[in-house]
């Protein structure tokens, strides 16, 4: 298993269209993905997941990988989040 802290740097936050776009990249991988915040987990894999998160601008969040391509996995995401989620 691998965790990761990341930020979320977009203004907006962890909205719909960046919620899919978190959900598109986790899926490309075998591993599961789930994110940390105020002690419970949320599953990166599905959108209502992403959505019920709630990252706004500034959270820090934990992002826990576990599976073969966890590695991969895990700096697909960091550059995702360090992008701003696709939104500046």
């Amino acid at each position: 298993m691998i965790s990761i802290n990341v930020k979320v740097m977009n203004q907006l936050g962890i909205h719909a269209r960046t919620a899919a776009k978190l959900v598109r990249t986790a899926a490309a991988f075998k591993s599961s993905i789930n994110a940390v915040k105020d002690g419970k987990l949320y599953d990166l894999k599905n959108v209502r997941g992403a959505i019920t998160l709630n990252g706004k601008f500034g959270d820090e969040l934990t992002i826990q990988f576990d599976g073969i391509d966890e590695a991969e996995a895990s700096e697909s995401i960091n550059q995702l989040f360090l992008g701003g989620l696709g939104e500046s």
